[in-house]
């Protein structure tokens, strides 16, 4: 299952672009086997890869922008398991630039339930084959690659155990990916938590109303992302904007 929950309106694309730029010292080389020369930094907290979801350290943390990360996760999650408590991310992962990342699943620390927000200049080829048809890791099936075309600014919630690949991004590309810690994971997790704490303060919103309002975002029902490898189209926003 891959759905496209919504597309972020150009201020916020903006915004964001101007804040991750900010932070570009922070990028460093990827450490995985599939991310070879590709730049990134995490969120939060940093898996150790290879680790099977056991092991972690402190990463980034801005409390602004990571409420920012969560009221999104949950958003999306709302939309694509209406019938289920909204997720909020344990951590999350900053990448950038024109080197993409081969096809892989994610490390055992991911639940199958991920968000990614493409903040490209042109759509982003992403490959993604679903194995699962859910957000689940059961019943897999037989299932070829399907190329979609993700526009700029697209909200997607996608099942992390399921192989995915970004082909060829464009040079200024972005993308925020948020994960929720696995359950096999998840009592590792807490032990590392007990050890180092989260500091946050009470910042205003990194974007006024962000969780209160949609602001001309696609977000209705979702668009399941299963059938045309085309971008889908903006549609007009319910409110002018200014």
């Amino acid at each position: 299952m891959l759905k496209l929950i919504s597309i972020l309106p150009p201020a916020k694309q903006h915004k964001l672009r101007s804040h991750l730029n900010k932070h570009r010292a922070l990028l460093a080389s990827d450490t995985s086997s599939y991310g070879t020369g590709r730049k990134r930094y995490w969120l939060e907290h940093q898996p150790i890869l290879g680790s099977g979801g056991r092991y972690y350290q402190p990463a980034h943390q801005h409390t602004q922008f990571w409420q920012f990360c969560q009221t999104i996760n949950q958003r999306a999650s709302r939309i694509a398991l209406p019938h289920q408590e909204p997720i909020t991310p344990d951590l999350g992962l900053v990448a950038y630039g024109s080197v993409g990342i081969r096809e892989h699943r994610d490390d055992p620390y991911a639940a199958c339930p991920a968000v990614t927000i493409n903040l490209s200049t042109v759509p982003t080829q992403w490959g993604y084959t679903a194995i699962y048809d859910n957000y689940e890791k059961r019943r897999p099936r037989r299932i070829s690659e399907h190329i979609h075309h993700l526009p700029p600014g697209a909200i997607v919630m996608f099942n992390s155990q399921n192989p995915h690949r970004v082909i060829s991004p464009d040079a200024e590309r972005w993308s925020i990916n948020l994960w929720r810690i696995s359950p096999s994971a998840r009592p590792y997790f807490q032990r590392y938590l007990e050890e180092h704490p989260p500091v946050h303060d009470n910042a205003v919103s990194f974007f006024p109303q962000v969780g209160e309002k949609y602001h001309g975002q696609e977000r209705i029902k979702g668009r399941d992302y299963c059938g045309s490898p085309v971008g889908l189209p903006r549609t007009r926003p319910r409110h002018p904007q200014p």
